[in-house]
C-alpha cells in the first residue's frame, strides 16, 4: 500500500525547528522595522549605523545636515528629540551588521519573512546612517542578490560618493546629490521645485505607500527642502 507523505509548509517547518518560538528565535527579528509614517508595512528597514555615527557625516559628504541647525538630518533628529530608545536600537543594528555574513543575514531574513502573516516585499537599508566601507556596500549587494531570487527588492540612499558602484547590479542605490558610474538614480533636495527641477525628473510626493520610484533603478527625483 502506497502511503502519501505530507510535506510541511515552510512556516510549519520553521516552527518545528525553532521549537515553537518562531520569529523570536532569530536575533535579526528584533532589529528589523516594518514601515513607518511614509513606508508601507511590507517594507523592512535596517540600519548599518546610527545617524550620530554616520560615515557620510564624518567624511563631510552629507548635504542634509548642518552644524548650525539648518536642514537637520531627519535620522539624527530622531536620535536626539524622540524616545531615548532610538539611538541604542540603531547601535544594536550596527553591532549585528558587523558580526554576521551576508548569508547569515539572508538566512534569518527569509526565515522571519516566511513566518510573517504579511511578508515583506522590500528591504530598505539605512533609513539612518550609511555604508561604512566598500566592504559594507559589497555585502549589501550580495544580500540584495540573494533576496531578489525570493521576490524581495533591496534599495537604499547614500551620500558615499567616494565608493565604487560599478559592480552593483541587484542593490538599487540612489545617490543623494551625486551621480557616478554604477549609480542609476539620483535624489536631490531643492528650494524651489518649479524652478530647479531638471527636465524629466520626478517630484517626490512624500508617500512611499503609493510610490515605488526610489526602489526601482533609473528614477531621478527632486524634493522640496523641508
Amino acid at each position: 500500500m502506497n502511503q502519501t507523505v505530507k510535506v510541511p509548509s515552510a512556516k510549519q517547518l520553521l516552527k518545528i525547528v525553532t521549537f515553537g518560538k518562531g520569529k523570536e528565535s532569530y536575533e535579526l527579528n528584533s532589529l528589523l522595522s516594518s514601515g513607518n509614517m511614509k513606508l508601507p508595512s511590507t517594507t523592512a528597514t535596517f540600519n548599518m549605523t546610527p545617524a550620530k555615527l554616520c560615515p557620510s557625516l564624518a567624511l563631510g559628504l552629507c548635504k542634509a545636515y548642518s552644524p548650525k541647525g539648518n536642514h537637520v538630518c531627519y535620522a539624527k533628529k530622531a536620535e536626539t528629540s524622540r524616545t531615548a530608545e532610538v539611538y541604542p536600537y540603531r547601535v544594536r543594528q550596527m553591532k549585528y551588521w558587523e558580526t554576521v555574513t551576508a548569508e547569515e543575514f539572508v538566512g534569518q531574513f527569509l526565515s522571519i519573512n516566511a513566518l510573517k502573516e504579511v511578508p515583506w516585499t522590500k528591504l530598505r537599508f539605512n533609513e539612518a546612517g550609511d555604508f561604512r566601507s566598500q566592504e559594507c556596500l559589497n555585502k549589501a549587494e550580495k544580500i540584495a542578490t540573494y533576496l531578489l531570487r525570493f521576490g524581495v527588492r533591496t534599495y537604499c540612499y547614500t551620500h558615499r560618493s567616494d565608493l565604487d558602484y560599478t559592480k552593483i547590479k541587484s542593490l538599487v542605490v540612489t545617490g543623494s546629490n551625486f551621480k557616478k558610474e554604477g549609480i542609476k538614480s539620483t535624489f536631490v533636495m531643492v528650494e524651489d521645485v518649479k524652478k530647479e527641477r531638471p527636465k524629466g525628473w520626478s517630484v517626490c510626493g512624500g508617500n512611499c505607500k503609493v510610490c515605488e520610484k526610489c526602489s526601482i533603478n533609473g528614477n531621478n527625483i527632486v524634493i522640496k527642502r523641508h
